[in-house]
């Protein structure tokens, strides 16, 4: 089944198609129709709090009880609760949120007809996961996801909630793909349009060293927090073409000023810590969703893309879990072709660091 991403909110107000957003809308369909699989995505910048926050809490009465609440302990523990008539669901994921402020991707999937659940929060900033099975998930009607999405007096969500967002089917859990899929990555061939990598290319790296791609692949997400797109405009960063990526995706500084400042020959940085100087910028008219691409390597390296060095794919928080990788968007790559090691490309600069260094390398 293709997902379909058919609802999100935001502070400012929500959007629901359920022939999937982006797509030409329809007056055919029941909302009392139930979605059997599905996705519930939210962000969310967690904060020390001393009592229990409910990040989204929906309850309904008509045509029959029906609630979901999304709740974080002061403890870390977040739990998931669920209604339907007089079935009550709960589950409980232990986490180490709330010791301070960050973001995080809370992700709940279901596929009711095998009864089985998925429920994970992930920290991009650090690449941590964690993950728990929901047992026997409840389908949610078509009614209930568009009050989820387009009714706040049916569904109170936190202030600290950047957006939540409904799929048609299960998503990916864990890190997401992050370059437009029309970029060209250097290849032993000469550039080459992410949409069209395979496993078993081989791109460049260094300018010439040549590393086999073990998986190429893509994930279409909602438009907004930091997925929303951004684009690295040229001549920056030795770019030939404007470069649109999502907001974590890293890119590689090198120079004079790195090797003085931090003693590297290169480190790295979430693009959206380039706004500051101009050189990235949110991509103007972008779709309600979008597609991101990437490659994962033999070994995680620093990537030729449109002139512009950027990391490949770092898959490092569902490697080392074979039960996260099944349910991450490297599901299809068998577990034998795995990279034994990971590492990191080059060191990540956090947002403050990015700033200093960035104001004198970057004009």
């Amino acid at each position: 089944m293709t997902l379909n991403w058919i609802g999100t909110r935001t502070q400012e107000g929500g959007d629901f198609n359920p022939a999937g957003l982006g797509c030409a809308r329809s007056g055919n369909g029941s909302l009392s129709e139930l979605l059997t699989r599905g996705s519930l995505l939210m962000e969310v910048t967690v904060r020390p709090s001393p009592h229990p926050v409910n990040l989204l809490r929906f309850a309904a009465l008509d045509p029959w009880p029906s609630g979901i609440t999304v709740c974080l302990e002061p403890d870390g523990t977040l739990r998931l609760m669920m209604r339907q008539g007089g079935k009550h669901l709960a589950t409980s994921l232990k986490t180490k949120l709330g010791a301070k402020v960050q973001t995080a991707h809370i992700t709940y999937t279901w596929d009711a007809p095998a009864r089985s659940g998925r429920f994970s929060v992930y920290i991009p900033d650090h690449g941590i996961l964690w993950q728990t099975s929901v047992m026997s998930p409840f389908p949610i009607s078509t009614r209930d996801t568009q009050r989820i999405v387009m009714a706040p007096e049916s569904c109170a969500m936190d202030k600290d909630v950047t957006f939540a967002a409904v799929a048609n089917a299960p998503c990916p859990h864990g890190p997401m793909p992050g370059l437009s899929g029309s970029a060209a990555v250097d290849t032993t061939s000469g550039p080459k349009a992410l949409r069209d990598i395979v496993a078993g290319d081989c791109v460049t790296v260094d300018g010439t060293e040549a590393v086999r791609v073990l998986w190429a692949g893509h994930a279409s997400l909602p438009a907004l927090g930091r997925f929303a797109p951004m684009t690295l405009r040229r001549p920056y960063m030795g770019l030939w073409e404007d470069l649109i990526a999502a907001r974590d995706q890293r890119a590689c500084l090198a120079g004079s000023e790195v090797e003085y400042m931090f003693g590297e020959e290169r480190v790295s940085t979430a693009i959206r810590h380039l706004e500051v100087r101009n050189c990235a910028t949110p991509t103007k008219n972008a779709p309600a969703i979008v597609t991101y691409y990437q490659v994962l390597l033999e070994t995680h390296e620093i990537i030729t893309v449109n002139g512009a060095m950027v990391e490949s794919f770092d898959g490092s928080a569902v490697l080392s879990a074979p039960d996260f990788l099944k349910f991450s968007v490297l599901a299809d790559m068998p577990i034998e072709r795995c990279p034994k090691n990971i590492g990191l490309a080059a060191p990540v600069l956090q947002g403050y660091e990015a700033l200093t260094l960035t104001g004198v390398s970057i004009g």
